[in-house]
């Protein structure tokens, strides 16, 4: 694939802040680089501390030491650290050469999103199948080498594209969140709970509407929304009730009935699950904010 700093030359952007680190998250420098020379090595004790580093191979290898493990990083491989820490990344003899797309960005928001990063997804992050954060970072480079001047904090909203997709990655790489992007099978069976959710619709009945058999929609349809179907059709339940109560004046027994799930008791049972209060208290905005929408999210 063509990456968008492909257009540009080869070089690094570097940024100094006359201010203190006020901002939650900052770009320090950003970098297309290719090294071929052993001398080639940072250690992560030996060169101040508050900020993180992210770095993806674009060819060749390069190689990352944490306390007394290695770990090789191949093309489409990055890393992820927090400095100071101990780890060392450094040029392989083994290699004939490292290319690599880099950023470095320190501030309170990205100090504790890459720890928490690193917590979740492990300090070396394997991207062949999933290109969106190292992309976020080629588009800021290009960005920056057409317009050096780019405002910081538009910057700043920039590096958290990238931070995003950095989470979405670590709470599950297949997950997708847009209908639109769903498997045709999936996007069908999310088709019929949407428009049938009022009736008694059965596990057999989404799978039907799939075209697939039962065990394999279930593990399909999980991989992709990260909930297992009668969860999916639950989560459309409370948001259509939640609509119903906000908007109109039916009763709560109503419109249990009206959103599938028969019993009142159970109806508000699953809310409360979902939403965290009552079917009554979100009517009345207490303990919760008093939205006109309602959507619920894994």
């Amino acid at each position: 694939m063509l990456y968008p700093h492909e257009a540009c030359e080869r070089s690094s952007i570097g940024f100094k802040y006359l201010s203190e680190a006020g901002m939650p998250i900052r770009l320090i420098n950003i970098g297309w680089d290719r090294v071929v020379s052993p001398q080639y090595r940072w250690h992560g004790l030996r060169r101040g501390g508050g900020y993180a580093i992210f770095q993806y191979t674009l060819n060749g290898r390069g190689m990352l030491r944490i306390g007394e493990t290695k770990h090789a990083l191949p093309k489409e491989t990055a890393f992820l650290t927090v400095v100071p820490s101990d780890h060392e990344y450094y040029f392989s003899e083994e290699a004939s050469e490292w290319e690599f797309l880099y950023v470095v960005v320190n501030g309170s928001d990205a100090i504790h999103h890459c720890t928490e990063l690193i917590r979740r997804l492990g300090p070396v992050i394997p991207l062949r199948d999933r290109q969106e954060p190292v992309l976020a970072i080629s588009r800021l480079y290009a960005e920056l080498c057409r317009n050096p001047q780019l405002d910081k904090y538009v910057i700043s909203a920039r590096l958290y594209e990238w931070l995003m997709e950095l989470h979405r990655l670590a709470e599950g790489r297949d997950i997708v969140r847009a209908d639109e992007e769903l498997p045709g099978p999936i996007r069908a069976a999310v088709r019929l709970m949407k428009s049938r959710y009022s009736e008694d619709l059965s596990v057999d009945d989404m799978a039907s509407a799939a075209g697939l058999t039962k065990y394999h929609f279930c593990r399909q349809f999980q991989k992709k929304t990260g909930l297992r179907p009668n969860q999916y059709l639950r989560k459309i339940r409370v948001e259509q009730a939640a609509r119903l109560l906000r908007h109109t004046e039916r009763t709560v027994e109503a419109i249990a009935r009206e959103t599938g799930f028969g019993y009142t008791n159970y109806f508000i049972k699953v809310f409360r699950s979902f939403v965290g209060v009552t079917p009554n208290e979100y009517r009345l905005g207490k303990q919760v904010d008093p939205v006109s929408f309602l959507r619920v999210e894994q």
